[in-house]
């Protein structure tokens, strides 16, 4: 049994990686956790706290409107007798009821859209689903770009510069994925130097060895431009559906969306991206 949380703001994108989850796990027996959260106003005069009071009233009704709507929505489009749903809404703020809910519900994956309502068109991610990656450490984070439309994951890339040793909690979600679907993992290394080091040839080799049930190809090429750019060209040469990524302070993740805001949307950031624990 998976249990996967769904924030959503009801948005087009949030309900795009609704569906790409139900169909991700539609053979799997899964309870799904659709969370809806309304941030709390900060009354500064008692007339104030009365009008906010309405507000946070009629947010509350929206949320639970919006949820029911979801379920709605849901029952039209995806019925699978594998899977259940339980409905959240929350006053609170987004990060801690998922870091909560996480905790609490033993939650396998988070699946969030990558813009949200505000969908600007060179946002490398939403600042929502950024807070959530930024939040949580222990839980994979998988960000559905907005009208991507789901197929099979068939070629993953797996993007690391080898200077940690990756485990079996880290790579728990790749390889659950993979497994899942026969998928082909592409380990691709942008070096910087001519040759690896002995740290990094010991943390490739146990990356392959704990890889090692599915296929896996390694790509190491020279870090001639921004790696935002190198994998762009990289996911349409091997056609790769999902691009993966390890959290960690210094991480790819970083660099790429630092480098992406002053970039057009590229075509990795119309693929899935998942995002795994350091």
């Amino acid at each position: 049994m998976k249990n996967i949380l769904l924030p959503t703001d009801f948005s087009e994108n949030a309900y795009n990686a609704i569906s790409y989850a139900l169909e991700l796990f539609k053979n799997e027996a899964t309870t799904f956790y659709i969370l809806n959260t309304y941030t709390p106003a900060i009354p500064h005069s008692r007339f104030m706290a009365t009008s906010t009071e309405v507000v946070e009233k009629c947010a509350e009704t929206d949320s639970k409107k919006g949820l029911k709507n979801t379920l709605i929505y849901i029952s039209l489009h995806h019925k699978n007798s594998k899977h259940s749903y339980k409905t959240i809404s929350s006053f609170d703020l987004l990060t801690h009821e998922v870091v909560d809910i996480i905790k609490n519900e033993k939650i396998d994956f988070v699946v969030s859209g990558t813009k949200g309502i505000t969908n600007f068109e060179r946002v490398f991610i939403g600042a929502n689903t950024m807070r959530i990656i930024n939040a949580i450490k222990e839980c994979p984070v998988l960000a559905i770009p907005n009208n991507y439309m789901y197929r099979k994951p068939k070629q993953i890339v797996l993007a690391t510069d080898l200077k940690r040793s990756l485990g079996p909690e880290a790579l728990e979600a790749l390889l659950f994925i993979t497994k899942m679907y026969n998928c082909t993992v592409h380990i691709l290394h942008l070096k910087v130097n001519n040759i690896l080091d002995d740290f990094q040839k010991s943390n490739l080799k146990i990356l392959q060895n704990y890889l090692q049930p599915v296929t896996i190809k390694l790509h190491i090429l020279p870090s001639y431009a921004n790696k935002s750019e190198i994998l762009s060209r990289f996911t349409k040469d091997y056609n790769i559906d999902t691009l993966a990524l390890v959290y960690n302070n210094r991480s790819y993740l970083e660099d790429i969306i630092k480098e992406s805001v002053l970039l057009d949307a590229d075509h990795h950031t119309k693929i899935p991206l998942l995002v795994l624990p350091s």
